[in-house]
C-alpha cells in the first residue's frame, strides 16, 4: 500500500511527539500494512494533536474520541468523521 505524502509527515511528527524509536517505527510501519482503519487513526491523531489535543490527569486522560466529540467533530472512528473540519480548527 502506498501512503500519500500527508501521512509521512504525519508520522514523523508523530514519532518526534510521541519519541518513538527506530524499532517502534519499524513495528508501526508493519502494522500500517494493509490497514487502513491504523492510517486513518493515526492521521487524526496528528491532526488532533496539532490542533491542541493533550492527554493528561488534569484533562482525566481524555480519549480522542471524546476529545472529537466535546469539540463538536463526529466520532473520528466511524465514517462520518470529516478530517478537514478537525485539520480547521
Amino acid at each position: 500500500m502506498r501512503l500519500p505524502t500527508e501521512f509521512i509527515d504525519d508520522m514523523r511528527y508523530l514519532r518526534q511527539r510521541y519519541g518513538w524509536t527506530d524499532d517502534d517505527a519499524v513495528q508501526i510501519k508493519e502494522a500500517l500494512r494493509d490497514c487502513d482503519p491504523l492510517v486513518r487513526f493515526f492521521s487524526v491523531l496528528a491532526a488532533a494533536h496539532r490542533a491542541g489535543y493533550e492527554q493528561h490527569a488534569g484533562n482525566g486522560f481524555v480519549r480522542l474520541q471524546q476529545w472529537c466529540l466535546d469539540k463538536g467533530l463526529a466520532d473520528p472512528f466511524t465514517s462520518d468523521f470529516n478530517l478537514t473540519e478537525l485539520e480547521a480548527l
